[in-house]
C-alpha cells in the first residue's frame, strides 16, 4: 500500500506557490498550536512523531518546548526545507507513512491537517500503524475534516499571491476537493481530495484499528459570506476537529 498518486504533485505545487515568508507570519499561530497540542496531550511527555510534517514548522515549535521530535514527510522539497530550518535535535525522515518503518515507539504521534488522503481501507491501515507507533501509555492526536462545513464551502474560490484555489465537495464519497492552479498556468491545476468523517464514522474506524477516542477538540470555521475566520466553532460547524486516541 502506498500514498495516492495525486499527493506528491499537489504538495509540491502548493509548496512552490506559497509565499516563502509565510512561515515568519505564522509565528504567533504556531505558538498557539503548540500550546493546544501540549494541553490536549494533557501530561508531560518526552518524544513525539509527527507524520505528514510538511515544512516542519510545528515540529520546530514543539522542539523549542523540550520535546524530542521525529518527523516523517513524503515530499522531498519539504524535507529539504525542513532540514535547512531545523536544529539537529529534530530527526527528519523522508518517506511514505504507509510503508516507512520505525524501530522505536513514541509518547505522542501527531497527524495534523491531512488525514483522509486515501480510502477508508487505507485510513484504517494507517490508524493501525499509528497504534503500533504509540507507547502503551501514549496517545495520538489526529485532525479530521468535518463534512457539513465542506458541503457548505463547495464553490468557494480564493486568490493567493501566486495561485488561486477552489473548493468542491464529492457527496457520494464524502470528500473535500481542493483545487489549486498557478496564476500563470491556469490550465495545469492540481487537486487534493480528503475524506471527511462524522464522529460516529471516525470512532468506528478507530475502534477497528484497536484505538479508542478519549478527547474531541473542535477547530474553527470560515464564514464565506463575510470572509471572516472564527477560531472557535461548534463541532457541527467547524472545518475540522482533532481526536485524541489511545490504544484500546
Amino acid at each position: 500500500m502506498t500514498t495516492n498518486k495525486w499527493v506528491l504533485p499537489f504538495y509540491q505545487k502548493q509548496f512552490e506557490w506559497l509565499d516563502s515568508s509565510m512561515e515568519e507570519r505564522m509565528k504567533e499561530d504556531i505558538e498557539r498550536q503548540v500550546d493546544e497540542v501540549q494541553e490536549q496531550v494533557g501530561k508531560t511527555y518526552e518524544t513525539m512523531l509527527e507524520i505528514g510534517a510538511g515544512s516542519g514548522i510545528l515540529a520546530r515549535g514543539l522542539s523549542q518546548r523540550g520535546v524530542k521530535m521525529t518527523t516523517l514527510e513524503l515530499v522531498p522539497e519539504l524535507v529539504k526545507f525542513a532540514k535547512s530550518r531545523s536544529p539537529e535535535t529534530i530527526t527528519i525522515h523522508q518517506g511514505d507513512f504507509y510503508t516507512y518503518e520505525f524501530e522505536e515507539r513514541f509518547d505522542v504521534v501527531g497527524y495534523f491537517d491531512g488525514f483522509g488522503v486515501g480510502s477508508d481501507e487505507e485510513q484504517l491501515f494507517l490508524l493501525k500503524r499509528i497504534a503500533n507507533w504509540i507507547k502503551k501509555d501514549g496517545c495520538a492526536l489526529i485532525d479530521i475534516y468535518q463534512p457539513t462545513h465542506w458541503q457548505k464551502a463547495a464553490g468557494q474560490e480564493m486568490k493567493l499571491d501566486r495561485a488561486s484555489r477552489r473548493y468542491e465537495y464529492d457527496e457520494e464519497n464524502c470528500r473535500m476537493l481542493d483545487t489549486w492552479w498557478s496564476i500563470d498556468r491556469p490550465d495545469e491545476p492540481v487537486t487534493q481530495s480528503l475524506r471527511c468523517y462524522t464522529i460516529e464514522e471516525i470512532s468506528s474506524l478507530c475502534h477497528e484499528a484497536g484505538l479508542h477516542i478519549t478527547g474531541i477538540f473542535p477547530g474553527g470555521k470560515m464564514d464565506y459570506n463575510e470572509w471572516v475566520y472564527h477560531p472557535i466553532a461548534p463541532l457541527t460547524e467547524c472545518l475540522g476537529y482533532r481526536v485524541k486516541v489511545k490504544i484500546a
